[in-house]
């Protein structure tokens, strides 16, 4: 029987984690134009350092780009001219971009834990901000909250709260409670931190 339980255990730790891990790969914001963009640019000049390889190769050599007077231009440049830093910083630019590209965009979506590994289940960041703003509103004293959703790597939730009590003593502790209750029923597959900041009347 021991065996059994821990057998189920495993599986049941491998089922989450498939699950996890379909659900990130389906809601990982992806850079579309950017990735075209990069796929565009790399296969025209591939596809033209192809031609005139071919080209040269059967002995009708097609320049698309002027090698002789690409390498006169470079043989009197010197690295100060214009156009090479010119050159130079376009490349730059190209080279962030192709590494902007790689980078996953901002999520509109946070995945949900599921057991499932052929399931992905998400809940939408506005109705998630829309839910932990309710859940502030609940606590006694507080009339207005504001969230928002902070970080990629270190993640927080970030709640602004008004109280119109004057000594608003541990409503700042009372909000995060009922902010924490309420992320934890969504059932979010990355943890958050919750940074709570009460401001109340001074008059």
């Amino acid at each position: 029987m021991g065996e059994t339980l821990a057998q189920d255990l495993i599986e049941d730790a491998h089922a989450r984690q498939q699950a996890r891990r379909t659900a990130m790969a389906e809601f990982r914001p992806r850079r579309t134009a950017l990735l075209a963009g990069t796929g565009l640019v790399l296969a025209v000049g591939g596809g033209g350092a192809a031609v005139q390889i071919l080209s040269t190769m059967i002995g009708e050599p097609v320049w698309i780009v002027p090698a002789g007077t690409v390498r006169d231009a470079l043989h009197h440049a010197a690295w100060h001219d214009r156009p090479v830093l010119a050159v130079a910083a376009g490349l730059v630019v190209a080279g962030a971009w192709l590494l902007l590209s790689l980078v996953p965009g901002r999520p509109r979506r946070e995945p949900v834990q599921g057991t499932d590994a052929r399931l992905a289940g998400a809940v939408s960041r506005r109705d998630l901000r829309r839910e932990l703003a309710d859940a502030a509103l609940d606590v006694p004293g507080i009339e207005r909250a504001r969230i928002r959703l902070r970080g990629h790597v270190h993640r927080r939730v970030v709640v602004r709260t008004m109280t119109r009590y004057r000594n608003p003593a541990n409503s700042a502790d009372l909000v995060r409670q009922a902010v924490r209750d309420r992320l934890d029923g969504f059932g979010l597959m990355r943890h958050r931190r919750i940074d709570v900041r009460l401001t109340w009347r001074d008059d």
